[in-house]
C-alpha cells in the first residue's frame, strides 16, 4: 500500500516537475517570441495602412478598426503569422489589387527598414491569403523571420 502511494506521489511529482520544465524553457519562450513578432508585423502594416490611406486606396482607418490576432495556434508552434480585419466600407480597390498593393507597400517597407526574410534576401514580409467575410475585409501576413515560417509559406504555395 505505502509503494503504490509513494508511485502515484512519484508520478505526480514527476508530472509537474515536466510541465514546469516545459513551460518556462518551451511555452514561455516561443509565446514571447510570437508576442514580439506581432508587435513588429503590427508596426509594419499600420504603416503600410497609411500609406495606403494617403494614396486614397483605402478611406481613413483608426488604429482601432484593425485587428490582428495569432494564427500560431491553427498552424503550428513557431509560425509567425496573423490575421488582420478592418471594415470593408473603407477598401477602395478591388480585393485582388489590394493584395497586391498591400504586398508591395510591405516589401518597400521590408526594404527601408533592413528587415529581411530568414535565409533570404527579401521582404520578411508576405501577404498570404485575403477575402471578405460579412462587412470585415481579412487578410494574412506571415513574418517571415524563421524556418518554421518560411516553410508554412512554401506549404502554401505549393497548394495555389
Amino acid at each position: 500500500m505505502i509503494l503504490t502511494i509513494q508511485i502515484i506521489i512519484g508520478l505526480a511529482a514527476a508530472f509537474a516537475v515536466y510541465n514546469l520544465i516545459h513551460y518556462l524553457f518551451v511555452t514561455r519562450p516561443s509565446r514571447k517570441r510570437l508576442l514580439a513578432s506581432q508587435r513588429t508585423v503590427n508596426k509594419a502594416v499600420i504603416e503600410v495602412i497609411k500609406t495606403l490611406i494617403s494614396t486614397n486606396k483605402l478611406a481613413p482607418i483608426n488604429e482601432a478598426e484593425l485587428h490582428s490576432e495569432m494564427i500560431a495556434n491553427i498552424w503550428g508552434r513557431g509560425v509567425m503569422a496573423f490575421e488582420y480585419h478592418l471594415p470593408i466600407d473603407r477598401v477602395r480597390v478591388p480585393i485582388p489589387e489590394l493584395k497586391a498593393l498591400l504586398g508591395k507597400e510591405l516589401a518597400v517597407y521590408s526594404d527601408k527598414n533592413g528587415i529581411h526574410a530568414h535565409g533570404r534576401g527579401s521582404s520578411a514580409f508576405v501577404v498570404t491569403d485575403i477575402w471578405q467575410l460579412d462587412d470585415r475585409l481579412h487578410f494574412d501576413v506571415a513574418y517571415l523571420i524563421n524556418l518554421t515560417t518560411v516553410e508554412y509559406i512554401d506549404d502554401l504555395n505549393r497548394l495555389h
